[in-house]
């Protein structure tokens, strides 16, 4: 199902997401795991249960941060799925962007990354891909997974700013 993810009206996204059953006590409102990795929202990501209810306005399913600092953002997930956000740029050198992302892709999953491209890439534009990566995964990890792959690609890391976590 996809539900609506936003923070008072801003850095509104709908990524899919399974329903894990209504709850009670707040009519309309279910329970549901995150089942993409959203582009807006470092957290919630994917495997994260969160709370969604019916907007007002159109009834679809939604989650509103609140405002609330990210710092604090895990007092509005219902149950943490263990991973963190990763932003990277990615440059392919003189090979099928198609089979290189999917190959990419592949190395990611092997390593238990979960990731999902954004834009590809264009003349003198790197493309943009989101990632999932387990909690006990440093950033520094996941990036090394990916670049010992060897595939025709130029990694750049977007998000966090730093390799630190």
């Amino acid at each position: 199902m996809k539900i609506r993810l936003q923070q008072r009206g801003e850095d509104v996204e709908t990524p899919w997401a399974e329903d894990l059953g209504p709850v009670q006590g707040r009519p309309g409102a279910r329970r549901v795991r995150i089942g993409s990795v959203p582009f807006f929202h470092a957290k919630p990501t994917y495997e994260d249960v969160i709370v969604v209810e019916p907007d007002p306005t159109d009834g679809m399913l939604m989650w509103d941060g609140h405002g609330v600092a990210f710092e604090e953002i895990g007092s509005r997930i219902a149950e943490d799925g263990g991973r963190y956000a990763l932003i990277i740029d990615y440059e392919i050198i003189d090979a099928s962007v198609e089979d290189t992302f999917n190959r990419l892709d592949l190395v990611a999953e092997l390593a238990g990354v979960v990731l999902e491209g954004c834009y590809g890439p264009k003349p003198g534009k790197p493309g943009r891909a989101y990632l999932a990566a387990p909690n006990e995964m440093a950033v520094a990890d996941v990036l090394g997974r990916l670049e010992a792959a060897a595939l025709p690609v130029k990694l750049t890391l977007v998000h966090p700013t730093t390799q630190a976590r």
